[in-house]
């Protein structure tokens, strides 16, 4: 029988595949959502595309054009991380030929990040769809091959919230050696999978500069062309927009009349209004929630918000502005009192990410109650001195 390019034992890993180009579609664009259940850490939107999409069927007729070799991590682990941020359905397809030394069911061990379906010949042969966000789950499958040569189609896809890690590891189980090749001889690429995701930049700072350009009274089409990229940037909910609702919060605070018309200034307003402030609001985004970071800038920001329209109704929320203010207060006081016994200085050590400043600046310049304004202040000083 024809024989592969590299021999597989028990215990390996499947290494070598050639894989296609990524399929990305926007998941649950206009979905408004749920809010988030307190006894997990999954989003809404994950909870909805598992129950869409897990069981659905998959056609290998509409399978891209696998040309670009991948090689496995030391582990095992074929991974296509990537940072979305908003919700994407990402698909890749990945292929590979087995030489089987006769007829018969073959063990492997399939793994995934995300979920995984296998074709033998044209034939299903594996479903795995846990679809538990960057954590690899595991079962073991039978997959029936035939003497000689058995063309494999393996189609992973997994939802795109923040960093992700699209994975694949297939390890056998079987006690007689197979063979394994790719399915082309001409390779068009190579990648090496590693276990790094991108780096990406979590924020938009058109805000931030259009706020600079603002207080430098420096007018024109690079503000309208700010203004309207912050407002899209805040209104889609991207992941960091957050720290694009604390600038425009300051400039709907002090530079009202100023350049910009009353209708731009309405929808300003309105954008605000219509922004989710955190998990428990209505929303299916790929927002995040629990870092200091974000827990701190989301606070200030519901704070700011209710503060600037108490009577106002907040579309995530369905609650008026003086009842988002009063949650938020509630909730930066306990963000304070644990900084404050353990000390920011302290906290930056521990943490990630060194502590971002910009909801403690927003506050001790805005907000409408003194001892938040001065408890803001007073960290910054600490840190600063």
């Amino acid at each position: 029988m024809s024989q592969g390019d590299w021999k597989v034992v028990q215990g390996d890993a499947l290494t070598r595949f050639l894989f296609s180009a990524a399929k990305k579609e926007r998941f649950a664009e206009f979905y408004t959502g749920e809010g988030a259940d307190p006894a997990t850490s999954e989003s809404f939107c994950r909870d909805v595309f598992r129950q869409n999409l897990a069981q659905r069927v998959v056609n290998p007729a509409v399978a891209l054009s696998c040309n670009e070799a991948v090689i496995a991590d030391e582990n095992g682990v074929v991974s296509f991380p990537d940072f979305s941020p908003l919700p994407f359905h990402v698909q890749r397809w990945l292929a590979i030929d087995l030489y089987a030394p006769s007829t018969g069911t073959f063990a492997f061990r399939l793994g995934t990040c995300g979920g995984v379906r296998v074709w033998c010949r044209g034939a299903q042969v594996a479903c795995f769809t846990p679809f538990t966000r960057n954590f690899m789950q595991h079962t073991d499958v039978e997959i029936p091959l035939r003497a000689g040569k058995n063309s494999l189609l393996i189609h992973l896809d997994e939802l795109a919230e923040r960093e992700m890690a699209c994975a694949l590891q297939m390890v056998y189980l079987g006690a007689q050696a197979l063979s394994a090749a790719f399915p082309h001889s001409q390779v068009q690429a190579e990648h090496q999978c590693t276990s790094q995701h991108p780096v990406v930049s979590q924020t938009n700072a058109c805000a931030s500069h259009l706020l600079t350009l603002m207080q430098q009274r420096q007018y024109g089409p690079q503000a309208d062309a700010l203004l309207y990229s912050a407002l899209k940037h805040i209104s889609a909910r991207e992941e960091g927009s957050v720290f694009s609702v604390l600038p425009l919060l300051q400039i709907w605070r002090c530079h009202q009349g100023e350049y910009f018309s009353d209708v731009m200034f309405r929808r300003i307003k309105s954008t605000l209004m219509g922004y989710r402030y955190g998990p428990d609001e209505r929303g299916c985004d790929a927002m995040r929630f629990d870092t200091e970071n974000h827990a701190l800038a989301f606070h200030a920001a519901q704070y700011l918000a209710g503060q600037s329209f108490p009577d106002g109704l907040f579309i995530a929320s369905c609650r008026k502005g003086r009842d988002q203010q009063a949650i938020a207060k509630a909730r930066l006081e306990n963000w304070l009192s644990v900084v404050e016994a353990q000390g920011l200085a302290e906290l930056n050590a521990v943490v990630s990410y060194p502590v971002d400043y910009r909801g403690l600046s927003a506050l001790a310049l805005m907000a409408d109650d003194a001892s938040l304004r001065d408890r803001a202040g007073k960290l910054i000083k600490g840190v600063q001195a």
